[in-house]
């Protein structure tokens, strides 16, 4: 009978083994997922803002110039302007509920629709310029910390399965102390005796 207990919390043992392997190499997968998505949107962030200042400079400069000249010279830059606005829009979550990342999503977002309204007016308020660059990258940098953190500290799920298998290896610890304790003065008896 001892062999058969034996055999039964070796195979308990074998699948919890099994079940946490799993669960770590998909969170860490999440993990990378994540790691990705967030060097993505520092890049497009990066980029939006030099796409900014090379659509105002040049506007700045070439404003006296013909309309027509002008707009064939910002017309590339103006483009990879809306492309990226998207692209940032799609990687972002608008229902974000986060208690720093949601207000900050919220506020890339407004900022992304102003700059774009901006650009696309006839006369643009190039004064708030500044404000909103450095509203967004601000905001930005809110949601790139808390995501970073969240692949530092491990996704949810995998934080979740750590701490119930610190559990379950100290109660199993536990009850193969008592067991061996008991088996222990079980076999003292029968010596005794």
């Amino acid at each position: 009978m001892g062999e058969a207990v034996g055999l039964i919390v070796a195979a308990v043992i074998a699948a919890v083994v099994a079940f946490l392997s799993l669960i770590i190499t998909k969170e860490q997968s999440v993990s990378e997922f994540r790691q990705e998505w967030i060097d993505a949107l520092r890049k497009d962030i990066a980029i939006i803002v030099g796409r900014i200042v090379a659509i105002h400079g040049e506007s700045i400069v070439k404003s006296k110039e013909n309309q027509d000249v002008l707009w064939a010279r910002l017309k590339g830059e103006l483009t990879g302007f809306n492309r990226v606005i998207v692209r940032i829009r799609l990687r972002l979550n608008p229902d974000e509920n986060g208690v720093k990342e949601g207000p900050a999503t919220k506020a890339v977002l407004e900022t992304l629709e102003r700059l774009k309204s901006m650009f696309a007016s006839p006369k643009p308020h190039f004064h708030e310029l500044d404000g909103l660059v450095n509203t967004l990258v601000d905001n930005a940098q809110v949601i790139l910390k808390e995501n970073w953190d969240r692949v530092r500290e491990g996704e949810p799920v995998y934080q979740k399965a750590k701490s119930r298998s610190l559990i379950a290896v100290k109660v199993f610890t536990g009850i193969g102390v008592i067991m061996g304790i008991g088996y222990a003065l079980y076999r003292l008896n029968l010596l005794c005796i």
